[in-house]
């Protein structure tokens, strides 16, 4: 009886095991995410998630107009844009990190289908313009999207 129990118990975890990996590769996956932090003055913080399934997270969190968690869509075609400017920039070819020994500068974190980059200080001037173009195209869609 104890030999039939442990085939039953076996069976049972393998089909949850296999239930549990169909329906992760199902969820949202993060592919876009900005990070802005503090400096020692009014420095926009905010973060920014985008997901592959048009989701986006905007969270305000200090010296923004927007404060506080905004849940919204982007259109298929507005992800493509940005992640075909990461590709015209090279993104996936540049450093992970741009810093110098200098304080009181905000830090931007953004990440683009895994690669994270921080750029502190001296980043090229690209990764800036793509940095401003998420921002600001969240930017306008939360303006859209707020009541």
């Amino acid at each position: 009886m104890r030999g039939y129990l442990l085939i039953i118990f076996i069976i049972i975890l393998s089909s949850c095991k296999t239930t549990s990996n169909q329906i992760s590769n199902n969820q949202k996956k993060l592919i876009i995410s900005l990070e802005k932090t503090a400096c020692f003055g009014t420095c926009p913080i905010l973060k920014i998630e985008i997901y592959n399934n048009g989701a986006v997270v905007y969270n305000g969190i200090k010296h923004v107009k927007r404060l506080g968690i905004h849940y919204f869509e982007i259109q298929p075609k507005e992800i493509q844009k940005i992640l075909s400017k990461a590709k015209e920039i090279g993104f996936d070819n540049l450093e992970n990190e741009y810093t110098e020994r200098i304080s009181d500068l905000p830090t931007t974190y953004i990440m683009i289908n895994g690669k994270l980059i921080k750029d502190y200080f001296g980043a090229p001037k690209n990764l800036k313009i793509l940095e401003t173009l998420i921002e600001e195209k969240i930017l306008d869609l939360l303006e859209v999207n707020s009541f």
